[in-house]
């Protein structure tokens, strides 16, 4: 009994180690959360900029959210192109889902529905409900059998790359 219980012992132990090495990092992008939900998107940005640079998913996917918007900016779709990408390829869903948007849509990027296809085949893969949408209706518009099969090629090479979190 005491062999079975010693694994999760260790189990427990590398998770509280984790998480609080993990704290203040996720601490201050809930600080730059709050402001952004209170409306103080000057005050989101100005915590989440940081963070971004020191490669904080979370918050590159913020600060892409805040630039594709335009909150407490101008909209800059090169620069949430420049963001969403860094969280995509750090494995953020909800940056892979946007990215893939941007994609569908040719903003800040050169328009692609293969690529559309492929970074929201990923998010779904990592967990993101609605990027099935994405992934879908980029398929759909694919207009030859040549681009369906790049696109599932695309969809392969970044999970290779990437890998699925779950």
């Amino acid at each position: 009994m005491l062999l079975k219980k010693i694994p999760l012992a260790v189990l427990l132990c590398c998770y509280v180690v984790d998480t609080a090495h993990a704290a203040p990092a996720d601490s201050a992008f809930r600080s730059g959360l709050s402001a952004y939900n209170s409306g103080d998107y000057a005050k989101a940005k100005s915590i989440w900029e940081p963070l971004a640079q020191n490669e904080d998913a979370a918050s590159q996917a913020g600060l892409g959210f805040l630039y594709h918007r335009g909150f407490g900016m101008a909209v800059d779709d090169n620069k949430a192109a420049y963001w969403l990408r860094k969280a995509a390829e750090h494995g953020q869903p909800e940056g892979q889902l946007m990215l893939g948007s941007l994609y569908f849509y040719g903003q800040g990027v050169i328009q692609s529905y293969v690529k559309a296809f492929a970074w929201c085949d990923l998010a779904q893969d990592n967990g993101n409900a609605d990027a099935g949408m994405c992934r879908d209706s980029a398929l759909q518009s694919l207009s030859s059998k040549h681009d369906v099969k790049a696109a599932f090629d695309a969809s392969l090479e970044l999970h290779h790359r990437l890998g699925p979190k779950r």
